[in-house]
């Protein structure tokens, strides 16, 4: 029997088999299995990770999705049915349950994401920068957010760097293909203000191979929601704003100077 083939238990938990779909499916097809393996650890074991996965029912899944919409975050929600779903696709597959609890909670009623189109003025870059040097967030952190706004570089970008892919010498900056969202590796040209930031961030990183190593741990990086967090934290005197609006921000700066 292929079940048996597999190796699979016939009745495992959700934390055991996602665990295995990670491994067996994620990590070979996505390039962004760290994604992934957040919403397996942060947002579907604390509650369900003890669940039978025969057990699970479309009213679980449905009050976990619903609670991350009803907190404003429909992208996420939306995302995070996803991936309950291809977990329960696979095990459909190795014949290990018979129905699909997650694809009994409609995308349509979670509801649609709506596309940002936040851009910080002059002004509030002043306040923003002034926001988060006056902060008492980690030195790395007020970098970091510093740095995303000047490169435009996503912040796993940021986050999973490395010192081999960056030289200070010719100032660039190397995304390597794993840590680029579009597959491809490039070079980022670092400015005199944002080398002298990698500078300081060299110093603070101290032997690690880490642009930005996690704070209990020199060779693993911080969790990929920590800048949200510390960006979260503060209070700006000003509209909300979120890290991709950085990005956002200077991409239209750009385009409005003629680059």
């Amino acid at each position: 029997m292929r079940l048996a083939r597999a190796g699979l238990a016939t009745n495992p938990t959700m934390r055991e088999f996602g665990n295995r779909y990670f491994e067996e499916q994620v990590v070979a097809r996505w390039k962004n299995s760290h994604d992934i393996r957040r919403y397996l650890d942060n947002e579907i074991y604390p509650g369900l990770g003890d669940k039978l996965l025969k057990e699970l029912t479309a009213l679980d899944v449905q009050a976990l999705v619903y609670r991350k919409r009803d907190n404003g975050r429909i992208a996420a929600a939306i995302q995070l049915r996803g991936v309950i779903k291809r977990m329960f696709d696979y095990a459909i597959e190795l014949q290990i349950v018979t129905i699909n609890p997650a694809a009994m909670v409609a995308t349509r009623f979670i509801g649609k994401s709506r596309k940002r189109s936040r851009v910080l003025t002059p002004k509030e870059i002043r306040l923003y920068l002034r926001t988060i040097y006056q902060s008492n967030i980690r030195r790395q952190f007020k970098l970091a957010l510093h740095i995303i706004l000047l490169t435009l570089s996503r912040k796993s970008e940021l986050l999973l760097a490395r010192w081999k892919d960056v030289n200070l010498d010719t100032n660039e900056w190397l995304i390597p293909q794993d840590s680029a969202k579009n597959g491809k590796p490039h070079i980022v040209y670092l400015s005199r203000q944002v080398s002298e930031m990698f500078g300081e961030l060299k110093v603070l990183a101290g032997d690690s191979e880490l642009l930005m190593p996690g704070r209990s741990s020199m060779v693993r990086p911080f969790a990929k929601n920590a800048l949200n967090k510390a960006l979260e934290g503060l209070t700006f005197d000003m509209d909300p704003l979120t890290i991709h609006d950085l990005r956002r921000t200077g991409a239209t700066l750009l385009t409005e100077h003629g680059f």
